[in-house]
Protein backbone atom coordinates (compact mmCIF):
# COMPACT_ATOMS: atom_id res chain seq x y z
CA UNK A 1 0.00 0.00 0.00
CA UNK A 2 2.87 2.22 0.83
CA UNK A 3 4.52 1.47 -2.51
CA UNK A 4 1.32 2.33 -4.34
CA UNK A 5 1.10 5.65 -2.54
CA UNK A 6 4.68 6.54 -3.38
CA UNK A 7 4.18 5.53 -7.01
CA UNK A 8 0.98 7.56 -7.22
CA UNK A 9 2.74 10.61 -5.80
CA UNK A 10 5.57 10.29 -8.34
CA UNK A 11 3.10 10.06 -11.21
CA UNK A 12 1.21 13.16 -9.99
CA UNK A 13 4.46 15.14 -9.80
CA UNK A 14 5.53 14.05 -13.30
CA UNK A 15 2.12 14.98 -14.67
CA UNK A 16 2.31 18.38 -13.02
CA UNK A 17 5.77 19.09 -14.44
CA UNK A 18 4.75 18.04 -17.95
CA UNK A 19 1.57 20.09 -17.75
CA UNK A 20 3.52 23.19 -16.70
CA UNK A 21 5.86 22.77 -19.65
CA UNK A 22 3.23 22.40 -22.39
CA UNK A 23 0.36 24.48 -21.00
CA UNK A 24 1.29 28.07 -20.27
CA UNK A 25 -0.75 30.09 -17.78
CA UNK A 26 -3.97 31.18 -19.51
CA UNK A 27 -3.52 34.69 -18.14
CA UNK A 28 -0.28 35.13 -20.09
CA UNK A 29 -1.45 33.74 -23.40
CA UNK A 30 -1.49 36.21 -26.33
CA UNK A 31 -2.82 34.85 -29.59
CA UNK A 32 -1.41 35.82 -33.00
CA UNK A 33 -4.70 37.54 -33.78
CA UNK A 34 -4.47 39.61 -30.63
CA UNK A 35 -0.85 40.55 -31.38
CA UNK A 36 -1.84 41.61 -34.88
CA UNK A 37 -4.76 43.68 -33.55
CA UNK A 38 -2.59 45.45 -30.96
CA UNK A 39 0.06 46.23 -33.59
CA UNK A 40 -2.54 47.69 -35.93
CA UNK A 41 -4.03 49.75 -33.10
CA UNK A 42 -0.63 51.14 -32.15
CA UNK A 43 0.07 52.01 -35.80
CA UNK A 44 -3.28 53.78 -36.12
CA UNK A 45 -2.63 55.75 -32.92
CA UNK A 46 0.79 56.86 -34.14
CA UNK A 47 -0.70 57.91 -37.49
CA UNK A 48 -3.42 59.92 -35.76
CA UNK A 49 -0.81 61.69 -33.61
CA UNK A 50 1.29 62.54 -36.66
CA UNK A 51 -1.81 63.82 -38.46
CA UNK A 52 -2.76 65.98 -35.49
CA UNK A 53 0.74 67.50 -35.44
CA UNK A 54 0.62 68.20 -39.16
CA UNK A 55 -2.83 69.83 -39.04
CA UNK A 56 -2.34 71.71 -35.77
CA UNK A 57 -3.58 75.29 -36.29
CA UNK A 58 -1.16 78.24 -36.20
CA UNK A 59 -0.41 79.55 -32.74
CA UNK A 60 -2.54 82.69 -32.41
CA UNK A 61 -1.03 83.75 -29.12
CA UNK A 62 -1.42 87.49 -28.56
CA UNK A 63 0.16 89.15 -25.56
CA UNK A 64 -0.26 92.82 -26.44
CA UNK A 65 -3.33 94.85 -25.54
CA UNK A 66 -3.55 96.48 -28.98
CA UNK A 67 -5.70 95.40 -31.91
CA UNK A 68 -3.93 95.94 -35.22
CA UNK A 69 -6.03 96.28 -38.38
CA UNK A 70 -5.44 93.47 -40.85
CA UNK A 71 -4.45 96.08 -43.43
CA UNK A 72 -1.91 98.63 -42.17
CA UNK A 73 -3.39 101.19 -44.57
CA UNK A 74 -6.75 101.06 -42.75
CA UNK A 75 -6.95 103.70 -40.04
CA UNK A 76 -8.11 102.58 -36.58
CA UNK A 77 -9.21 105.28 -34.13
CA UNK A 78 -9.20 102.75 -31.29
CA UNK A 79 -5.58 101.99 -32.08
CA UNK A 80 -4.83 105.72 -32.39
CA UNK A 81 -6.30 106.35 -28.94
CA UNK A 82 -4.21 103.60 -27.35
CA UNK A 83 -1.05 104.68 -29.14
CA UNK A 84 -1.54 108.30 -28.04
CA UNK A 85 -1.63 106.98 -24.48
CA UNK A 86 1.71 105.25 -25.11
CA UNK A 87 3.09 108.59 -26.33
CA UNK A 88 2.10 110.39 -23.13
CA UNK A 89 5.02 109.10 -21.09
CA UNK A 90 7.66 111.80 -20.95
CA UNK A 91 10.57 110.06 -19.23
CA UNK A 92 12.02 106.59 -19.50
CA UNK A 93 10.29 105.21 -16.42
CA UNK A 94 6.78 106.44 -17.21
CA UNK A 95 7.09 105.30 -20.82
CA UNK A 96 8.23 101.85 -19.70
CA UNK A 97 5.24 101.59 -17.36
CA UNK A 98 2.79 102.47 -20.12
CA UNK A 99 4.45 100.10 -22.60
CA UNK A 100 4.38 97.19 -20.16
CA UNK A 101 0.75 97.94 -19.26
CA UNK A 102 -0.06 97.22 -22.90
CA UNK A 103 1.59 93.79 -22.69
CA UNK A 104 5.03 94.54 -24.15
CA UNK A 105 8.44 93.68 -22.77
CA UNK A 106 11.08 96.39 -22.87
CA UNK A 107 14.06 95.55 -25.10
CA UNK A 108 16.01 98.78 -24.57
CA UNK A 109 15.68 102.56 -24.21
CA UNK A 110 18.12 105.26 -25.33
CA UNK A 111 18.90 108.97 -24.98
CA UNK A 112 16.61 109.75 -22.05
CA UNK A 113 19.63 110.91 -20.09
CA UNK A 114 20.73 113.52 -22.66
CA UNK A 115 22.10 116.61 -20.87
CA UNK A 116 20.35 119.90 -21.58
CA UNK A 117 23.49 121.12 -23.29
CA UNK A 118 23.26 118.33 -25.88
CA UNK A 119 21.76 119.83 -29.04
CA UNK A 120 22.54 116.83 -31.26
CA UNK A 121 19.98 115.59 -33.77
CA UNK A 122 18.80 112.55 -31.82
CA UNK A 123 15.63 111.57 -29.96
CA UNK A 124 14.93 109.61 -26.82
CA UNK A 125 13.04 106.39 -27.56
CA UNK A 126 11.93 103.03 -26.18
CA UNK A 127 11.86 99.72 -28.09
CA UNK A 128 9.67 96.87 -26.86
CA UNK A 129 8.45 93.46 -28.05
CA UNK A 130 5.24 91.47 -27.78
CA UNK A 131 3.13 88.93 -29.67
CA UNK A 132 0.26 89.47 -32.06
CA UNK A 133 -1.38 86.65 -34.06
CA UNK A 134 1.52 84.37 -33.18
CA UNK A 135 4.15 86.71 -34.60
CA UNK A 136 6.56 89.10 -32.95
CA UNK A 137 5.44 92.71 -32.82
CA UNK A 138 7.95 95.46 -32.13
CA UNK A 139 6.96 98.82 -30.70
CA UNK A 140 9.02 102.01 -31.02
CA UNK A 141 7.83 104.95 -28.92
CA UNK A 142 9.73 108.19 -29.60
CA UNK A 143 9.67 110.97 -27.01
CA UNK A 144 8.81 114.59 -27.72
CA UNK A 145 11.15 117.54 -27.23
CA UNK A 146 13.21 117.93 -24.08
CA UNK A 147 15.91 120.41 -23.10
CA UNK A 148 18.47 121.18 -25.77
CA UNK A 149 16.37 119.38 -28.38
CA UNK A 150 14.50 122.66 -28.84
CA UNK A 151 17.57 123.99 -30.63
CA UNK A 152 17.57 120.97 -32.90
CA UNK A 153 13.88 121.56 -33.71
CA UNK A 154 14.67 124.87 -35.42
CA UNK A 155 17.90 123.61 -37.03
CA UNK A 156 15.95 121.69 -39.66
CA UNK A 157 18.63 121.79 -42.41
CA UNK A 158 22.16 121.86 -41.01
CA UNK A 159 23.43 121.46 -44.57
CA UNK A 160 21.75 124.79 -45.56
CA UNK A 161 20.96 122.99 -48.82
CA UNK A 162 18.00 124.40 -50.74
CA UNK A 163 17.58 121.02 -52.45
CA UNK A 164 17.38 118.86 -49.35
CA UNK A 165 14.58 116.28 -49.43
CA UNK A 166 14.07 116.07 -45.67
CA UNK A 167 13.92 118.02 -42.47
CA UNK A 168 17.45 116.85 -41.79
CA UNK A 169 17.30 117.22 -38.01
CA UNK A 170 14.42 114.76 -37.73
CA UNK A 171 15.77 112.52 -40.48
CA UNK A 172 19.06 112.07 -38.62
CA UNK A 173 17.17 111.20 -35.45
CA UNK A 174 15.06 108.66 -37.37
CA UNK A 175 18.13 107.05 -38.94
CA UNK A 176 19.79 106.79 -35.53
CA UNK A 177 16.79 104.78 -34.32
CA UNK A 178 16.62 102.67 -37.47
CA UNK A 179 20.24 101.59 -37.13
CA UNK A 180 19.56 100.43 -33.57
CA UNK A 181 16.78 98.05 -34.67
CA UNK A 182 17.90 97.11 -38.18
CA UNK A 183 19.62 93.84 -37.27
CA UNK A 184 16.64 92.68 -35.20
CA UNK A 185 14.20 93.54 -37.98
CA UNK A 186 16.39 91.99 -40.68
CA UNK A 187 16.36 88.72 -38.74
CA UNK A 188 12.59 88.89 -38.22
CA UNK A 189 11.20 90.29 -41.50
CA UNK A 190 7.71 88.81 -40.96
CA UNK A 191 7.19 90.67 -37.70
CA UNK A 192 4.77 93.52 -37.05
CA UNK A 193 6.26 96.97 -36.42
CA UNK A 194 4.54 99.88 -34.66
CA UNK A 195 6.12 103.34 -34.67
CA UNK A 196 4.65 106.29 -32.80
CA UNK A 197 5.49 109.65 -31.27
CA UNK A 198 4.23 113.10 -30.31
CA UNK A 199 5.74 116.41 -31.49
CA UNK A 200 9.47 115.95 -32.15
CA UNK A 201 8.88 112.23 -31.66
CA UNK A 202 6.13 112.41 -34.27
CA UNK A 203 8.48 113.91 -36.87
CA UNK A 204 11.06 111.19 -36.26
CA UNK A 205 8.29 108.54 -36.35
CA UNK A 206 7.05 109.91 -39.66
CA UNK A 207 10.48 109.58 -41.27
CA UNK A 208 11.27 106.26 -39.59
CA UNK A 209 7.99 104.93 -40.97
CA UNK A 210 9.14 105.87 -44.47
CA UNK A 211 12.43 104.07 -43.91
CA UNK A 212 10.74 100.90 -42.63
CA UNK A 213 8.27 100.89 -45.53
CA UNK A 214 11.14 101.11 -47.99
CA UNK A 215 13.14 98.39 -46.21
CA UNK A 216 10.43 95.85 -45.32
CA UNK A 217 7.26 96.83 -47.18
CA UNK A 218 4.25 98.50 -45.60
CA UNK A 219 2.09 95.41 -44.94
CA UNK A 220 3.08 94.98 -41.30
CA UNK A 221 4.28 98.52 -40.55
CA UNK A 222 1.88 100.73 -38.53
CA UNK A 223 2.80 104.40 -38.06
CA UNK A 224 0.71 106.80 -35.95
CA UNK A 225 2.00 110.29 -35.23
CA UNK A 226 0.53 113.22 -33.26
CA UNK A 227 1.28 116.98 -33.46
CA UNK A 228 3.65 116.25 -36.32
CA UNK A 229 6.03 118.90 -37.71
CA UNK A 230 6.68 118.98 -41.44
CA UNK A 231 9.29 116.44 -42.54
CA UNK A 232 9.68 116.05 -46.32
CA UNK A 233 9.87 118.10 -49.50
CA UNK A 234 10.53 117.70 -53.21
CA UNK A 235 10.31 114.20 -54.67
CA UNK A 236 10.03 112.62 -51.23
CA UNK A 237 6.89 114.64 -50.51
CA UNK A 238 5.28 113.24 -53.66
CA UNK A 239 5.66 109.59 -52.61
CA UNK A 240 2.68 107.73 -51.18
CA UNK A 241 2.86 106.18 -47.73
CA UNK A 242 -0.74 105.28 -46.94
CA UNK A 243 0.11 103.40 -43.73
CA UNK A 244 1.47 106.55 -42.03
CA UNK A 245 -1.23 108.54 -40.22
CA UNK A 246 -0.47 112.03 -38.90
CA UNK A 247 -3.04 113.43 -36.48
CA UNK A 248 -3.00 117.22 -36.69
CA UNK A 249 -4.61 120.00 -34.66
CA UNK A 250 -4.75 122.97 -37.09
CA UNK A 251 -4.41 125.35 -34.13
CA UNK A 252 -1.08 123.77 -33.15
CA UNK A 253 1.83 125.99 -34.25
CA UNK A 254 4.30 123.08 -34.13
CA UNK A 255 2.63 121.46 -37.12
CA UNK A 256 3.53 124.46 -39.33
CA UNK A 257 7.30 124.16 -39.08
CA UNK A 258 9.52 123.78 -41.03
CA UNK A 259 7.58 126.16 -43.25
CA UNK A 260 5.37 125.06 -46.11
CA UNK A 261 6.69 128.12 -47.94
CA UNK A 262 10.07 126.36 -47.95
CA UNK A 263 8.46 123.35 -49.62
CA UNK A 264 7.91 121.15 -46.55
CA UNK A 265 5.00 118.82 -45.86
CA UNK A 266 4.54 115.45 -44.16
CA UNK A 267 4.89 111.89 -45.45
CA UNK A 268 1.68 109.85 -45.28
CA UNK A 269 -1.89 110.94 -44.59
CA UNK A 270 -2.81 113.99 -42.50
CA UNK A 271 -5.88 113.51 -40.30
CA UNK A 272 -7.21 116.94 -39.31
CA UNK A 273 -8.78 116.76 -35.86
CA UNK A 274 -10.42 120.18 -36.05
CA UNK A 275 -11.38 122.84 -38.59
CA UNK A 276 -8.39 124.06 -40.67
CA UNK A 277 -9.36 127.73 -40.25
CA UNK A 278 -8.45 127.75 -36.56
CA UNK A 279 -5.15 129.53 -37.08
CA UNK A 280 -3.89 131.82 -34.36
CA UNK A 281 -2.01 135.09 -34.84
CA UNK A 282 1.13 133.25 -33.79
CA UNK A 283 0.76 130.78 -36.67
CA UNK A 284 0.23 133.66 -39.10
CA UNK A 285 3.35 135.37 -37.75
CA UNK A 286 5.39 132.19 -38.06
CA UNK A 287 4.28 131.73 -41.67
CA UNK A 288 5.20 135.35 -42.45
CA UNK A 289 8.86 134.61 -41.70
CA UNK A 290 9.16 133.24 -45.23
CA UNK A 291 8.92 136.83 -46.47
CA UNK A 292 12.39 137.64 -45.16
CA UNK A 293 13.70 134.08 -45.51
CA UNK A 294 12.31 132.85 -48.84
CA UNK A 295 14.45 129.70 -48.92
CA UNK A 296 16.46 127.45 -46.63
CA UNK A 297 19.81 129.08 -47.28
CA UNK A 298 18.48 132.56 -46.49
CA UNK A 299 16.82 131.25 -43.31
CA UNK A 300 20.29 130.40 -41.98
CA UNK A 301 22.66 132.80 -43.67
CA UNK A 302 20.98 136.12 -44.43
CA UNK A 303 21.95 138.51 -41.62
CA UNK A 304 19.40 141.30 -41.34
CA UNK A 305 20.31 144.64 -39.81
CA UNK A 306 18.78 145.35 -36.41
CA UNK A 307 18.71 149.10 -36.99
CA UNK A 308 17.78 149.52 -40.67
CA UNK A 309 16.25 147.75 -43.61
CA UNK A 310 18.35 145.20 -45.47
CA UNK A 311 21.28 142.96 -44.65
CA UNK A 312 24.25 143.65 -42.41
CA UNK A 313 27.29 141.63 -41.31
CA UNK A 314 26.50 142.38 -37.68
CA UNK A 315 22.82 141.53 -38.06
CA UNK A 316 20.86 138.36 -37.30
CA UNK A 317 19.24 135.62 -39.36
CA UNK A 318 15.74 134.23 -38.85
CA UNK A 319 17.38 131.12 -37.43
CA UNK A 320 19.22 133.31 -34.91
CA UNK A 321 15.88 134.80 -33.83
CA UNK A 322 14.23 131.40 -33.43
CA UNK A 323 17.11 130.18 -31.29
CA UNK A 324 15.92 132.68 -28.70
CA UNK A 325 12.59 130.86 -28.66
CA UNK A 326 14.46 127.59 -28.21
CA UNK A 327 16.30 128.99 -25.21
CA UNK A 328 12.97 129.95 -23.61
CA UNK A 329 11.74 126.37 -23.78
CA UNK A 330 15.02 124.64 -22.91
CA UNK A 331 14.54 124.48 -19.16
CA UNK A 332 17.53 124.44 -16.81
CA UNK A 333 19.68 126.28 -19.35
CA UNK A 334 20.96 129.80 -18.78
CA UNK A 335 18.34 132.53 -18.90
CA UNK A 336 17.74 134.02 -22.31
CA UNK A 337 19.69 137.23 -22.90
CA UNK A 338 17.34 139.53 -24.79
CA UNK A 339 19.55 142.61 -24.58
CA UNK A 340 20.65 142.39 -28.22
CA UNK A 341 17.02 142.58 -29.33
CA UNK A 342 15.85 145.23 -26.88
CA UNK A 343 16.27 148.20 -29.22
CA UNK A 344 15.51 146.64 -32.58
CA UNK A 345 14.32 149.28 -35.03
CA UNK A 346 10.89 149.29 -36.65
CA UNK A 347 12.80 149.69 -39.92
CA UNK A 348 14.53 146.35 -39.52
CA UNK A 349 13.42 143.40 -41.63
CA UNK A 350 13.40 141.44 -38.38
CA UNK A 351 10.86 143.65 -36.65
CA UNK A 352 7.99 141.38 -37.69
CA UNK A 353 9.98 138.34 -36.61
CA UNK A 354 10.35 139.99 -33.23
CA UNK A 355 6.58 139.87 -32.97
CA UNK A 356 6.84 136.09 -33.06
CA UNK A 357 9.41 136.18 -30.29
CA UNK A 358 7.20 138.45 -28.17
CA UNK A 359 4.25 136.11 -28.63
CA UNK A 360 6.32 133.22 -27.35
CA UNK A 361 7.55 135.26 -24.40
CA UNK A 362 4.00 136.26 -23.41
CA UNK A 363 2.88 133.93 -20.62
CA UNK A 364 -0.78 133.92 -21.65
CA UNK A 365 -0.04 133.28 -25.33
CA UNK A 366 2.51 130.66 -24.40
CA UNK A 367 -0.18 128.90 -22.39
CA UNK A 368 -2.39 128.80 -25.48
CA UNK A 369 0.46 127.45 -27.59
CA UNK A 370 1.19 124.73 -25.05
CA UNK A 371 -2.43 123.72 -24.56
CA UNK A 372 -3.12 123.32 -28.30
CA UNK A 373 0.01 121.19 -28.64
CA UNK A 374 -0.49 118.99 -25.59
CA UNK A 375 -1.26 115.26 -25.57
CA UNK A 376 -4.37 116.06 -23.53
CA UNK A 377 -5.69 118.36 -26.24
CA UNK A 378 -5.00 115.79 -28.93
CA UNK A 379 -6.76 113.11 -26.91
CA UNK A 380 -9.84 115.33 -26.59
CA UNK A 381 -9.88 116.17 -30.30
CA UNK A 382 -9.33 112.52 -31.20
CA UNK A 383 -12.34 111.48 -29.11
CA UNK A 384 -14.57 114.04 -30.85
CA UNK A 385 -13.28 113.07 -34.29
CA UNK A 386 -13.72 109.36 -33.54
CA UNK A 387 -17.29 109.93 -32.37
CA UNK A 388 -18.07 111.59 -35.68
CA UNK A 389 -16.80 108.68 -37.76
Amino acid sequence: MKKISVLLLIMILISAVMTSCVSPDINTVTTEEEITTETETETETETETETEEETEPEDNETTIDLELPKNSSDISYDLARDILTLCSGYNEKSTATLVMNFGFEILFAKNYDKPYSDISHTCAYTVAQGKFNGKNVYLIVIRGTSGGEWYSNFDFAPSHDNDTQYAENFYMAAQDIYLSVKETFDNDPDSYKIVCGHSRGAAASNLLGMTLDNAYGKNKVYVYTFATPNTVRGEEAAKEYDNIFNFINPADVVTYVPLAAHGFSRAGKDIMLDTPDKKSSIITAIESLSYIAPDIKSYYEDKHSLTAKGLSDDGMSVFDILKFIASMFAANMQETDMSKLANISTESDLYQAMGVLKDFSDANKLLVIGSEHSVTRYAALLSVNRAGE
